[in-house]
């Protein structure tokens, strides 16, 4: 084959396999729950439902090729994560996932109900709910409704089929659900006469398509291919096959509303104007009043009904031991519950007034106002002492967080507070504990040090009435004798200071010289153990905290060290290493063992309270520890591997910086 022919047949391929390259479809990954008919479901192998009709109607504008996978609804949210598939097809709004998917435009609205059997006269809504079984999703918007009521008794199942056959079985007395579901179950199932629905807009629920949140093209396209199908009319048509005109009857109503009063003023005209039609028009009157007195019957019962589920809401807030008050965009008190009310002082109506009017609330949102509606940020887990006008002091820790509307539009915040004081008091008796259990295993290892420099006075005092005259043993005697003495107070001194009572004030600390102290505690104990300890420390570093608490922390992850390298002593040398350095404006300190590690579940419950991998551990010396680097805007990391040691990397703000550590 000559090179010209070899060209052309080149040219031939290109013309025939890029075409097939550009045009070749992507495929689509689609996760959906199978047990939420009708909403989508597998039946026979097949892929059904309301959502998966209107996928397939979407797809005329995606052009992609749709594989579909069933799966529940927290594997198709890890699954969506782990980028396993590229959509879930239906997702509720909630806020904590917000941080790894979007959200589409809202694909089905529909609303949470409450079914019970018909024999049951007892349960006329939520409010009788009290000690009754009830059966519900896990992980899903009533789920986190009912968890503020108290004495619930719950039967959580992975899904809405399974919920509703634990109250077809007779193995619960409600189920809390999709009111779309339970209807249809209980069709199937073919049991309407034992189940009535007794509340069927408790809570409304509007379901979404989810993507990961760095797929804004395929995001994109999706609005736009919802917005075409609805304009289009297909979006309604597909919504009348599975569900009829239910959802739609709020509209419908007011239609109905507005069309038979138009009738009636109609029929009143033509009766002032013809009288001869005097008889028949009475009786289109009669009939048309008749239909409006039943809507308007409707109407009352849906506001009772509102009227009711606002006072339950109010009942669950005052109810509630946190204080919680909502604050809109411009400042203004839009909601506050008895708590807040007690814990502020404040016995007026706080409603429409400004924040800054109550002496609690400016102090909590003083600095964290701004932040929330420029930023959408929640803080979360902050401490503050709050002194009443009647002098009662409060220990509170609060949380501030942006209040959404149903469109994810951000219409205010939310601040939530609660009396910590007691927690307080019981950490400080917990921190003691702790300070004494680590304070005897120093002892022991201070009273081997200090009688090393004692041993070295006394035989020069020994020597004393020999060598009296003798010039070297009097340059020798002035200059060992001064710094064994030197070394036994500074012994001592580094002692006391631990063993005295805690100061709660913070100060500047000297974090270089504050880790040697603790290093000199713990010389003959890592001595005797066969244990080699490495400073690595840089000089001059300061940092403003507790130096108590600061001290307690670093003894703390020592002990830690020196007990993980004792399980494995056997096999391999001992090695406690030290590490001070700076960076920019933070200061780090790493406290690092070769022992015996930890895994990654033990990591992840470490720091927990009563957790521990000691046979007779406590496990509150970490979690305190931990307490206190957080008291002391500081951050505690953990990097550990089975079998090849621990660092515990501690991080504080240097003193001269003034902002915040970036978490």
């Amino acid at each position: 084959m000559n090179i010209r022919n070899f060209i052309s047949f080149l040219l031939f391929l290109s013309v025939i396999t890029i075409p097939m390259i550009i045009h070749a479809k992507e495929p689509l990954r689609i996760s959906y729950d199978p047990n939420l008919p009708p909403i989508h479901m597998q039946e026979e192998g097949q892929h059904q439902g309301f959502l998966i009709d209107l996928m397939e109607e979407l797809n005329r504008y995606l052009e992609k090729d749709l594989i579909y996978y069933p799966m529940t609804q927290e594997e198709a949210f890890l699954a969506l994560e782990e980028d396993k598939v590229d959509m879930v097809l239906s997702a509720s709004f909630h806020e904590q996932r917000t941080a790894t998917m979007e959200y589409t435009d809202s694909v089905l609205h529909t609303s949470v109900g409450l079914v019970v059997r018909s024999d049951n006269q007892e349960i006329e809504g939520i409010s009788q709910l009290t000690n009754v079984k009830t059966a519900l999703q896990k992980e899903t918007t009533e789920y986190e409704f009912l968890r503020t009521i108290r004495r619930i008794q719950y039967h959580v199942a992975s899904n809405q089929r399974t919920a509703m056959q634990v109250l077809l079985m007779g193995r619960s007395d409600a189920f809390v659900g999709n009111i779309l579901t339970a209807d249809y179950l209980i069709e199937e199932t073919q049991m309407n006469n034992n189940f009535r629905i007794v509340g069927n807009y408790l809570l409304p629920i509007d379901y979404a398509m989810a993507v990961a949140r760095d797929r804004n093209e395929l995001l994109d396209e999706l609005n736009r291919a919802i917005r075409t199908v609805k304009q289009e009319g297909i979006y309604a048509d597909i919504h009348e096959k599975w569900f009829g005109n239910e959802n739609l009857l709020t509209e419908r109503l007011w239609l109905a509303v507005q069309i038979t009063v138009g009738l009636l003023l109609g029929v009143l005209a033509i009766t002032f104007l013809a009288i001869r039609w005097n008889r028949r028009l009475q009786a289109e009157v009669e009939k048309k009043t008749h239909v409006l007195k039943e809507l308007n019957e409707t109407l009352q019962e849906q506001i009772t009904q509102t009227k009711n589920s606002d006072e339950y809401q109010r009942q669950i807030l005052d109810s509630s031991p946190r204080g919680i008050v909502t604050v809109n965009e411009d400042g203004l008190i839009t909601s506050v519950n008895t708590k807040a009310l007690l814990i502020a002082g404040e016995k007026d109506d706080l409603l429409t007034k400004p924040y800054q009017d109550v002496l609690l609330l400016t102090q909590l949102l003083e600095s964290h106002f701004d932040q929330v509606f420029q930023e959408k940020k929640s803080i979360l887990g902050k401490e503050t002492i709050w002194k009443r006008s009647d002098n009662k002091e409060y220990d509170l820790r609060y949380y501030v967080y942006p209040l959404f509307n149903i469109k994810h539009q951000l219409i205010g915040l939310i601040v939530t507070f609660e009396d910590i004081t007691e927690e307080r008091k019981m950490r400080l008796q917990v921190f003691e504990q702790e300070k004494n259990q680590a304070l005897s295993r120093v002892v022991a290892g201070i009273a081997h040090e200090i009688r090393n420099p004692l041993t070295s006075i006394k035989t020069f005092a020994e020597l004393i009435p020999k060598k009296f005259h003798n010039e070297r043993f009097q340059r020798e005697i002035s200059t060992y004798v001064p710094k064994e003495i030197d070394r036994v107070s500074q012994l001592i001194e580094g002692l006391i200071d631990y063993a005295r009572p805690r100061q709660q004030e913070k100060e500047s600390v000297h974090l270089t010289e504050l880790v040697q102290d603790c290093a000199i505690l713990f010389e003959r104990t890592l001595l005797n153990k066969g244990i080699v300890l490495t400073l690595d420390l840089i000089n001059d570093v300061f940092i403003y905290a507790n130096p108590n608490q600061v001290k307690q922390v670093i003894i703390n992850l020592m002990i830690n060290g020196i007990d993980a390298i004792e399980e494995v002593i056997e096999h391999r040398s001992g090695e406690l290493v030290l590490r001070l350095s700076k960076r920019e404006t933070m200061v780090v300190l790493v406290i690092e063992d070769n022992g015996i590690g930890m895994t990654d579940k033990q990591q992840e419950k470490i720091l927990e309270p009563f957790y521990t991998t000691k046979a007779k551990g406590t496990g509150l010396g970490l979690a305190i520890t931990h307490q206190y680097v957080q008291d002391n805007e500081g951050r505690l990391l953990i990097d550990s591997k089975i079998d090849s040691g621990t660092k515990m990397i501690l991080q504080f703000r240097s003193e001269n910086h003034e902002e915040n550590l970036n978490h």
